[in-house]
């Protein structure tokens, strides 16, 4: 049954995310692109990864998303029916997903991730005790890779020395210029 719940919100996203791909009307794709990313924040939560699935639906589909069909809306002539949506570079792109796909496939082999070390394979198969606090002492050991919680996640995206406090502003400013543009070119001309 588990297993069920998830090939239903991996079917939904999947086939959202082709929809996106294959829809003509940009409008739309950016809605099925919306409820990809609501798919991926689904599959978020089955993991039992709360933090993420928040983290997933605040930023990509609360502000990507209305970016983007800002963006769309604002913007002359992208939502004419006679606008080009294709492209003549369908199979070089086809060619570039599948050699992505085959690098993510062979970096995910090659890692150190081993499944068996993973914490929730580790509160599965834990059968002596509770299982939260065996996931915890497991956890919190020094010689254990994984390090548990938001507020450490937090400590080390925005530690000053780390430098990902830039990144996180950086971007924010280039998300509201995108939006200041967009506005500038759907402007209408005084004349």
């Amino acid at each position: 049954m588990e297993n069920m719940i998830f090939y239903v919100i991996a079917g939904i996203t999947v086939a959202s995310a082709l929809m996106a791909l294959t829809v003509r009307n940009l409008f739309h794709c950016a809605l099925f692109l919306a409820m990809a990313m609501f798919g991926i924040s689904g599959v978020f939560l089955y993991l039992n990864s709360d933090f993420l699935a928040s983290v997933q639906v605040l930023i990509y589909v609360g502000a990507v998303t209305v970016i983007i069909i800002f963006g769309i809306s604002l913007t002359r002539n992208m939502m004419d029916e006679r606008s080009k949506a294709m492209n003549h570079q369908f199979l070089f792109s086809i060619v570039v997903a599948l050699l992505l796909s085959a690098v993510i496939i062979a970096a995910i082999q090659e890692s150190p991730f081993v499944g068996a070390e993973h914490p929730m394979s580790l509160m599965l198969s834990s059968t002596t005790g509770d299982a939260s606090q065996q996931l915890a002492a497991n956890i919190a050991s020094p010689d254990h890779p994984f390090q548990g919680g938001v507020a450490y996640l937090a400590g080390a995206l925005l530690r000053p020395e780390n430098g990902f406090a830039f990144a996180f502003e950086f971007v924010s400013i280039l998300l509201l210029s995108a939006l200041v543009g967009a506005i500038v070119i759907a402007r209408k001309d005084p004349a």
